[in-house]
């Protein structure tokens, strides 16, 4: 008798997602590789030249990790507080001033939801549990699914995270893509987005990147947000808004959140996934949040008992540490403003690595318009090359992006982008 896990396939996530845009009509035409396998291949590489363009972390101009001085000063408050300690938080929701704070953060201090108690949250284990759980979440107890009225169908940006098909699907959703990145013009054709969106059947899930697309780093104006919403209203559709680069675009977190704020006036239902592992730098800390708006205080409270209820049968308790360290931070007046100016600087170098690396190219005059390098905003660059070009990148010069094109503008120190290697023609 053999062993009952001695058949298990192979784990292949990206090929999951290629396969699942080809059936919708993608240009994605082969296995997309994982990170880690990627990451483990530029560990191999013995080339002095090489230089990572993967990551999405926020290194240092020398290519180190960055811990925010906010974050320091926070820890420090922490480790000074005698009455510290490392209970089991109160509630399976997470640490409540976190979740009033971030909520306050997302959806702005004023907002008619909070003042009215219509906002039911959990803390999660960052972006990707915040997904997770908002996806099981509606999967439950979204109405016009559960009903029948129309088919169990989430739909999404043909350019977004990765992982975002790979949640949806694992709840037994099917997933559908929606046109947004314009390779011609390297930015978003925010009409065709538009038209799709109001061609779907009403009260569609729909998925959008608030601000800092990834993989893209190309974002609606608020004028086409304000656009989409007002579709959003005649259609009924529910927006899952992910949120994950705040403050990199701008350099102003609360300015980043604007599509939020505005969704959440018009009275769009609405999701949020929240982490807060990149703004904080605090990524290994799994610092995640879960909004979802209600109609009135009654339905709120309703949904935050069915959020125990999922949290308890998920993950227990939420890890208090990295929560805490974001709460001492937003309700602490003279924290706030240090690591307000701690995004800013952040923001500030992204540009910078941007216009250096778009300089360098144009100097050379390769060929080409490298306008879009400073045109796109946040932690990544959409580069456009091709599955070969990349591979040529790779192989030939050392130089590690993602398989999509992507290359992460945050972990690439002064050294890798001004690299002899990225001088290629």
């Amino acid at each position: 008798m053999g062993h009952p896990f001695e058949n298990i396939p192979a784990g292949k996530l990206g090929s999951e997602f290629a396969i699942l845009f080809l059936v919708r009509g993608s240009k994605i035409d082969q296995e997309i590789e994982s990170l880690t396998r990627l990451l483990a291949q530029f560990v191999d590489d013995k080339s002095p030249l090489k230089a990572d363009l993967m990551c999405g972390l926020f290194q240092t101009e020398e290519g180190q990790p960055f811990v925010l001085p906010s974050v320091k000063l926070a820890k420090k408050k922490i480790f000074d507080d005698p009455k510290w300690e490392h209970d089991y938080p109160p509630s399976h929701l997470g640490e409540k001033p976190f979740q009033e704070a971030s909520i306050k953060l997302l959806f702005g201090d004023r907002a008619d939801a909070i003042r009215e108690k219509r906002i039911a949250s959990m803390q999660t284990l960052g972006a990707s549990g915040a997904c997770h759980m908002g996806a099981s979440f509606l999967r439950r107890f979204y109405g016009p699914y559960a009903e029948g009225q129309i088919d169990k169908t989430v739909y999404m940006p043909t350019e977004t995270w990765v992982n975002h098909a790979n949640v949806f699907r694992h709840h037994g959703f099917e997933t559908a893509s929606l046109p947004y990145y314009s390779h011609p013009t390297h930015s978003v054709d925010a009409k065709a987005l538009h038209d799709a969106i109001d061609a779907l059947p009403p009260q569609s899930i729909i998925v959008l990147q608030v601000c800092g697309n990834n993989p893209t780093g190309c974002d609606l104006t608020f004028s086409e947000w304000e656009t989409l919403a007002n579709t959003f209203v005649a259609r009924g559709h529910f927006a899952f808004l992910d949120v994950s680069y705040m403050g990199f675009v701008t350099g102003d977190a609360e300015a980043d959140c604007a599509p939020i704020r505005l969704f959440a006036e018009k009275g769009i239902p609405l999701l949020v996934a929240a982490t807060y592992g990149k703004s904080f730098g605090l990524y290994g800390e799994r610092v995640g949040h879960l909004c979802i708006t209600a109609p009135s205080t009654a339905v709120a409270a309703r949904m935050k008992d069915q959020m125990k209820l999922l949290a308890r049968a998920e993950t227990g308790a939420m890890p208090r540490f990295g929560a805490l360290i974001v709460s001492t931070i937003l309700t602490d007046e003279r924290l706030k403003r240090v690591w307000e100016t701690d995004v800013q600087e952040i923001a500030r170098q992204l540009n910078d690595r941007r216009a250096i690396l778009r300089r360098i190219l144009e100097e050379l005059e390769v060929a080409g318009d490298w306008s879009f390098i400073t045109e796109q905003k946040g932690m990544f660059l959409y580069t456009g090359f091709t599955p070969s070009q990349v591979i040529y990148l790779r192989e030939t010069h050392h130089v590690y992006l993602q398989d999509t094109g992507r290359l992460s503008v945050a972990y690439a120190a002064s050294t890798s982008i001004t690299s002899p290697t990225l001088t290629f023609s």
